[in-house]
């Protein structure tokens, strides 16, 4: 199923990736003409941080699109084909999985990769060519202790990591040095992530149309519910202690707990909805949804 997925697929991952390339090169080109142009290491931090908010992004379209743009089966002959391979629901839903999160997140990392290729060359050709000191010497810019020194087509890459995935290990010691509070911020960080996209997974699975931007919008209602009731009730996720104007400690509130036991059991209540639903796709079925209410 997932080989068939990809070859089907195969045009469309190749215009997901250049894409996005492209994209990423455009949008770094816009941050520096937009900038300040003073500090280096800023700048490719704002690069990063763009990265940082794509990728997640990118996999919550491609999770709310599962069933129709990014799988090619939305169309009446296509879901027709898809319902004819010789396989188990189960193991047609799996595949859709892992072409939309692995392959397709694949396709979104390289693509930024390339897209931060293109803008080293583009700033390492101009650097070159160009007249302008400040321009030829890249902005160069040493920022830690470690005589780290960044120019204009320096990666982003290590900002990115930096922004994205926590480091467990210190650079120096090589030891684990996180307390309770920083690896149940991890654990409370990457269940909301799986819980996210378990939401619009099932968004998607049950959404024809607009599946994104619905999906998208009861998101942001949940999450403002969540927000109003957590200030309401003066509750907190993680509490930060001061001595006055002085920061003293962080520690772990008691609605982190609660997250820890609700959004794993809200994860797998949304995939089996998905499941359900997905398991009664029919090949004529509602213009909106998936699932048709008033006949189930």
């Amino acid at each position: 199923m997932l080989r068939w997925l990809i070859g089907v697929n195969r045009v469309i991952l190749l215009g997901l990736t250049a894409g996005i390339t492209f994209s990423v090169f455009l949008i770094q080109l816009i941050i520096f003409m937009l900038g300040s142009n003073d500090n280096t290491v800023s700048y490719l931090m704002d690069c990063a941080g763009v990265g940082s908010f794509l990728i997640p992004f990118a996999m919550a379209v491609y999770a709310s699109t599962a069933f129709s743009g990014f799988t090619s089966i939305g169309s009446k002959q296509q879901r027709g084909k898809f319902l004819m391979i010789p396989a188990t629901n189960l193991e047609k839903y799996l595949a859709v999985m892992v072409y939309v999160v692995v392959i397709c997140g694949l396709c979104t990392i390289v693509g930024y990769f390339l897209g931060d290729c293109l803008r080293m060359l583009w700033f390492r050709v101009w650097g070159l060519v160009s007249s302008d000191p400040k321009v030829s010497a890249g902005m160069l810019y040493t920022y830690n202790s470690v005589d780290h020194t960044c120019y204009l087509w320096s990666p982003t890459v290590d900002f990115l990591f930096g922004k994205m995935i926590p480091r467990l290990v210190t650079v120096w010691s090589c030891s684990l040095y996180w307390s309770w509070f920083e690896w149940a911020n991890l654990i409370v960080g990457v269940l909301f992530t799986i819980w996210t996209h378990s939401f619009f997974t099932l968004g998607g699975t049950l959404l024809r149309r607009y599946a994104f931007v619905v999906t998208g919008v009861l998101w942001i209602a949940v999450m403002l519910l969540f927000m109003g009731t957590m200030y309401h009730f003066g509750l907190q996720v993680f509490v930060n202690e001061w001595n006055g104007v002085a920061y003293v400690t962080s520690k772990v509130g008691p609605m982190a707990y609660v997250l820890m036991v609700a959004l794993p059991l809200l994860s797998a209540l949304n995939y089996w909805l998905s499941f359900r639903i997905f398991k009664g796709f029919q090949l004529i079925t509602n213009k909106w949804t998936n699932y048709d209410i008033l006949k189930r």
